[in-house]
């Protein structure tokens, strides 16, 4: 089973992650069945912004994959995290993709548009959307 996750250093992408290392050995059938494309998202340089990826995230996510002896591969941050996305989860014929998601206002909506929005339109593959508690 090949599981396609958008990656940065916000809560809910965490609680994506969790949620992925939860739920992803049961649904493949064994850890040696599953196969997670971590994908990591967000090019901005300030670790102030909502989009920050740190340098060491895909380094820390891979030893802590590597530690449960689950398959993976990490991607580098691309400029266009929805079309990444969508991109590596055709290529890899994934079964499933996972996002983390936060609230936003309508305004910010319409003016930035939703990456997971277009994410969830345009994937080849059901998405699962996991949103913080506090949201």
């Amino acid at each position: 089973m090949n599981i396609v996750i958008a990656q940065n250093d916000r809560p809910e992408s965490r609680l994506a992650f969790d949620w992925v290392l939860d739920h992803g050995t049961a649904m493949a059938g064994s850890p040696t069945d599953l196969h997670i494309h971590v994908v990591l998202v967000g090019g901005a340089d300030s670790p102030a912004s909502p989009n920050y990826s740190s340098p060491t995230l895909g380094e820390s996510l891979a030893s802590e994959l590597h530690g449960r002896e689950v398959a993976h591969t990490v991607y580098a941050a691309d400029s266009d995290a929805a079309t990444q996305i969508i991109e590596v989860a055709e290529s890899v014929s994934a079964d499933l993709i996972v996002i983390g998601m936060r609230r936003r206002s309508a305004t910010m909506k319409l003016l930035l548009g939703s990456q997971v929005q277009r994410v969830m339109l345009d994937a080849p593959c059901p998405v699962v959307t996991i949103k913080s508690p506090l949201d």
